[in-house]
Order: C-alpha cells, then structure tokens, then sequence
C-alpha cells in the first residue's frame, strides 16, 4: 500500500518553491508515495504546478496565528486521512501541533522551536547545513546517520514549476507584446526595504535594455505599486517614449498568470524575493540582488541564475530596514554590475 505523506508547508513563497527539492527527493525513494500538501490557501495554484504533489489540503491559520482548538478540530480532520509520515517545515511550535493531533505515526522536522514532544523524528544539525534547501531535503534522511552535513548530503533536484504558454486573452488584457524579449523586473519584496534595490536603479537598467530592443515587464502584487510607479518616474525624466515598452502590471495577475508570465521572459533581474525563486524555477536566465541578506542561505536554486551581493562590513544583518538608514549595501551593487552579471548568463 502507498506510503501516504502530509507535507506542512512553510508560510512564504519563496520558502514553497524550494520545499520542491524535498518533495522530488521522496518521491525519487519512494515512486508510489502518496504526497498531500497542507498549505495556505494563496499558494494552491502555485503548488498545483508542482508535478510532485498528489493533493492540497488548506491551512486555515493566518501566519502568526495560534488558535488551539482550532488546530485540534484540524487535527481530528486530518487524522481520519490515516497519513504515514508528517514532514513539517516551519519551525514553530504550533506547526507541528496538527500532525500531533492527528496521531500521524512518524512526525518529522527540524528542531525549531521546543518541538521534543511534538516531533517524534528530528534533525538537530540544520546548522550543518548552510542553506534552506539543503536542510528541507536533509529531512528526507533522518534515519540515515551518514547525512550529516552538506558534504555528505546526497545530490538532489531543483525546484522546476510547470508553466504553460500565456493565453491571448491575458496578454490583450495586460496590452502585453511579444514582439520584443521580455525583462521581468523582480522589484518588489515583502520582507522590507533593506532587500528592495532603488528604483531609480532599476530605472536604468530598464532605460540600457529597451534601448537594446528589449520590452520590460514589471510584475508584483497591489503592495508594489509604490516602487513600480517610481521606477516609471525615474524613466519618464529620462525618456518618457520609453515607457512604450515598460509594462506595469502589478496587482493586476493572479500567482499562475504570473508565473506564465514569467516563463514568456528572456531574463529578469530581481530582488532577493519569492518572485527570484519563481525565475529560478521557470529556468529564466536572471541576475539576483542581495543587499541584508545572504546568498550563502536562500540563493536562487538555478544554472541560470548569477548573483551581486554586497562587501559591506555590516553584510548580512538580516534586518528589514537599515540600522544606519544608508541602505549601502544596496547602493554599492551598481547598475553597470548587475547589467554585466545578467549579460553573464544570457
């Protein structure tokens, strides 16, 4: 019979797309596994194009959110689905009180928060393994002894979404051409201004590649409208015919429209964000901007992918804002260097 797998998937986009990796290396041991994503509902349609994934169960708690008997009504539901493994990958205590209610017999994940009651089987080393994915893929072998680190760790496959051809209907909707390559533009990130690169940087770069014949698409959700519009005024003081090719289309797509979108592009260059995952996992050639943080942890999982991190002594804090209100680490990654980085992958 199956092996029957419930996955707790993280809270962020970007963390989603790279739980990938694992969801391939279970299905690499065990071809006839049965995996069922338990996630929040937003991130549905993007989870649907993961060819891994057999079923999605939503997770009704907004992040943050405790709502303990809400998690043991949960619990109840789910244990009637009598899955075998429960793999959880935030690490809070409270994502792994519903594969606990749920009497899910092996209970899996990192040592996070004090989870030694919740999780019969845990990875106490995650600090052994640099990066995000690695210690996502590292729970796959928790009763291997010989996977102790990254060294050891055994070779595994990118996250790789499906994406289909943008529809007519969505590109005369958006008054988006195909006529000219298309730059995506990655400008936006929820996590703070400390990893947004400036706009009247992204200006220039846009200004460099529509006068190399190129369109610019600049995508995100309602929250990057800010940025986007300013981008557009930087580049309208310097040559408002330009704004021909600059297609605005943030908060306009849904996640799978986007990610269609996305897959239609030549290249992109784009904030260390969910949207740099997305890229990275439609195979898009792209130059990544890491100003707070690091690419040692979260960097873009493709051979297409090349990325300009700061040298600044403050690299990486981490933080969402600038402690010292400068934002160097962003301003130091030039125009010319990320130009050059993409140009290095085309």
């Amino acid at each position: 019979m199956a092996s029957r797998i419930l996955v707790v998937s993280p809270a962020w986009l970007g963390d989603i797309i790279m739980c990938q990796s694992l969801l391939k290396t279970l299905k690499h041991q065990d071809p006839s596994c049965v995996i069922t994503m338990y996630a929040p509902s937003y991130a549905h349609c993007i989870i649907d194009r993961m060819s891994e994934v057999d079923e999605i169960l939503e997770n009704p708690f907004a992040h943050g959110q405790f709502d303990l008997s809400g998690r043991i009504q949960e619990g109840k539901k789910l244990k009637a689905l009598n899955f075998d493994k429960a793999y959880v990958l935030p690490n809070s205590f409270k994502s792994a009180l519903i594969p606990w209610f749920a009497n899910i017999k092996e209970r899996i994940g990192l040592k996070g928060e004090s989870r030694y009651l919740l999780l019969n089987k845990m990875r106490k080393d995650k600090n052994s393994f640099a990066r995000m994915v690695n210690r996502y893929v590292a729970l796959a072998y928790v009763d291997d002894p010989c996977v102790k680190d990254d060294s050891t760790l055994p070779s595994f496959d990118y996250p790789s979404l499906i994406t289909h051809k943008p529809s007519d209907e969505l590109l005369a909707r958006l008054k988006i051409s195909l006529d000219r390559p298309l730059l995506v533009l990655g400008c936006g990130a929820n996590y703070g201004p400390a990893k947004l690169w400036p706009p009247e940087y992204f200006a220039q770069l846009s200004l460099h590649f529509i006068n190399q014949n190129w369109s610019i698409l600049a995508l995100g959700s309602a929250k990057d409208k800010e940025t986007v519009n300013a981008i557009k005024e930087h580049i309208k003081a310097q040559s408002a015919d330009a704004l021909e090719y600059f297609y605005d289309i943030a908060g306009q797509t849904s996640l799978t429209e986007a990610l269609d979108l996305v897959g239609a592009c030549s290249a992109g260059v784009c904030n260390d964000s969910g949207l740099m995952h997305t890229l990275a996992a439609a195979n898009v050639p792209q130059a990544c901007i890491f100003g707070s943080t690091s690419t040692k942890y979260t960097p873009p999982l493709s051979d297409k992918a090349v990325c300009v991190e700061s040298t600044q002594p403050c690299h990486p804090c981490f933080k969402r804002t600038c402690q010292y209100n400068t934002y160097a680490c962003l301003k130091e990654l030039t125009v010319e260097k990320v130009i050059n980085a993409l140009n290095s992958v085309l």
